[in-house]
């Protein structure tokens, strides 16, 4: 009998490993990522999960140095699914948390992004459950759920959600939201998926003493078996065991208590093992053994909530520290701009005082220049036109004693008054209009005639001296210049107002002349420019001259 046991163990362990290298030879004609994602998310072939958690470990490595974020953090919830399902919430957290922290850097939107996001809260709240903490699983299922984008995704989020709530004891919302994702998933025809949908109903309904509960678990489990879903079967079985032992029936909770641990030690994975372990002790009427299971659930629980609190407080708090370190930064780049805007505008005042005193100096100049003009073309009038009339009475009283002279003088009294006439200063306080006019009619005699046009109509109280004189000047300018050289019969000047400037317009039927602007000419230019006005002139032989300021 011995040897026939230890000839039958022989074969089955020999069929066993041969079973399973068919399996691990059918997967490994893949790529190694289909591979190691086929091992990490199958709890049931655990003896190569650290194989998959080293590949997984070093991807992400790779990743980070290659500045790839997006796959470092689909890497990182491998790690987190794995550490989940051999009960290290711990270190699954932390792995979340990572993710997170480089998903903060993502700048991206799209699918992708979404998807991960959504894959992240939700291993969190997972996470969070399986730690006790409700309020805070609800937070991030609730988070994931915002921004869910298929019904795939909305249906998994959901059942989270009221797996929560029915391990806070919310069973009458429990059911409802368990029996919104089993419908959704009958419409879809996923088998899997409605087991597990209908599985969770019936555990909440044999809560509530709902008569369908026992037919749904079973029902649940039958399709399970047909399914060979292994983990699903686990579930089935352990929910059988409790809503019998909710009835106080301990022999057919016991019965499906055994079938459990027996699918739990196919699987081998110790979370499930002690899951199971524990559900079979607890329908043992060994008071000691209670009494045991009671202070290690305790001390487990205990221990749970002083751990949770670590790699996520960590998180919170470093992101509470960025959101410091931006608001600094933000403050810091306000004092850099502030000052850069204070240096600039002291770079403006400084430029525009440094222009200030340059046009000043040049203005400086330029008064000094039509000074020195303006001296050069008196100086060069009393030589050309009074010296030389002295010299010729001078000579003659040499050559002709006792020769009347008197005419003579008379003619140079009457050139030296018209230069003095010509440069004296002008008299702004009294009437400018009277003034102008007497200038403009002091030309006229029996062969010219001047004509005045619009003085009255201009207010000259609003004119500055300056530009008064400006006029003045000018307007003596193109007088004298008529009567020295146009041999005109007639002069008109007309005054007006166009577009909100003063505009003067002389014009003469003088024999004209080609515009070659001669010294008088550039003169009155310069007056006109000097006040910021302008001067135009009009000629042609024959056809007289014509001038028209704007000021």
């Amino acid at each position: 009998m011995k040897l026939f046991a230890i000839t039958f163990l022989f074969f089955y362990t020999f069929l066993g490993k041969i079973t399973s290298i068919k399996e691990e030879a059918v997967v490994q004609e893949t790529d190694s990522l289909t591979y190691f994602y086929y091992i990490a998310n199958n709890p049931k072939i655990s003896t190569q999960h650290p194989k998959a958690y080293a590949f997984y470990n070093k991807l992400k490595q790779q990743n980070l140095k290659q500045g790839d974020t997006i796959q470092a953090v689909y890497n990182l919830r491998q790690l987190a699914i794995m550490q989940n399902n051999w009960g290290d919430y711990y270190s699954s957290e932390a792995s979340v948390v990572e993710a997170l922290k480089l998903m903060d850097r993502v700048k991206r939107t799209d699918s992708v992004i979404i998807e991960s996001k959504i894959g992240l809260y939700n291993q969190i709240g997972r996470i969070n459950h399986a730690l006790l903490k409700y309020e805070s699983a609800l937070s991030y299922f609730k988070q994931s759920l915002q921004i869910a984008t298929s019904q795939d995704h909305v249906d998994a989020i959901k059942n989270n959600m009221a797996l929560i709530h029915r391990d806070q004891g919310n069973y009458e919302q429990a059911e409802t939201e368990f029996l919104e994702v089993y419908n959704s998933n009958l419409s879809k025809g996923d088998t899997l998926r409605i087991a597990r949908a209908l599985n969770n109903l019936a555990k909440v309904r044999s809560k509530l003493n709902n008569p369908e509960a026992l037919d749904n678990l079973m029902e649940a489990l039958d399709m399970r078996l047909k399914l060979n879903d292994v983990i699903g079967s686990y579930s089935s079985y352990k929910n059988l065991a409790i809503h019998y032992r909710d009835r106080n029936d301990n022999e057919r909770a016991l019965k499906y208590a055994n079938e459990a641990l027996n699918v739990a030690k196919s699987i081998n994975q110790p979370s499930f093992l002690e899951d199971a372990l524990s559900l079979v002790i607890g329908l043992n009427n060994d008071e000691n053994i209670m009494a045991y299971k009671h202070i290690k659930d305790s001390l487990a629980t205990a221990k749970q909530v002083q751990e949770n609190k670590n790699a996520l407080l960590k998180y919170n708090v470093e992101a509470e520290q960025k959101k410091v370190h931006q608001v600094e930064l933000q403050k810091e780049k306000a004092e850099k701009e502030k000052l850069l805007a204070q240096s600039l505008m002291l770079g403006i005042l400084l430029l525009a005082a440094l222009l200030y005193v340059m046009l000043r100096a040049r203005h400086k100049k330029e008064k000094l220049q039509q000074v020195y003009n303006t001296e050069a073309r008196i100086s060069k009038k009393v030589h050309d036109e009074v010296a030389n009339d002295v010299y010729q009475v001078m000579t003659k009283v040499q050559s002709k004693p006792g020769l009347d002279v008197l005419d003579d003088l008379e003619h140079i009294y009457t050139k030296t008054r018209d230069i003095s006439k010509d440069n004296s200063l002008i008299d702004h306080s009294g009437n400018f209009e009277e003034l102008i006019n007497d200038l403009l009619l002091s030309y006229k005699n029996d062969a010219v005639a001047v004509v005045t046009k619009g003085i009255k109509t201009l207010n000259w109280n609003a004119v500055s001296d300056i530009k008064k004189t400006t006029i003045y000047r000018v307007l003596q300018e193109l007088m004298t210049n008529m009567k020295k050289h146009s041999e005109a019969s007639v002069a008109v000047i007309s005054f007006s107002k166009h577009k909100g400037n003063i505009q003067i317009t002389y014009k003469d039927n003088g024999k004209g002349c080609m515009l070659k602007k001669q010294v008088g000419l550039q003169n009155t230019e310069s007056r006109m420019a000097s006040i910021n006005s302008s001067i135009n002139f009009e000629s042609q032989i024959n056809h007289g001259f014509k001038a028209i300021m704007c000021i």
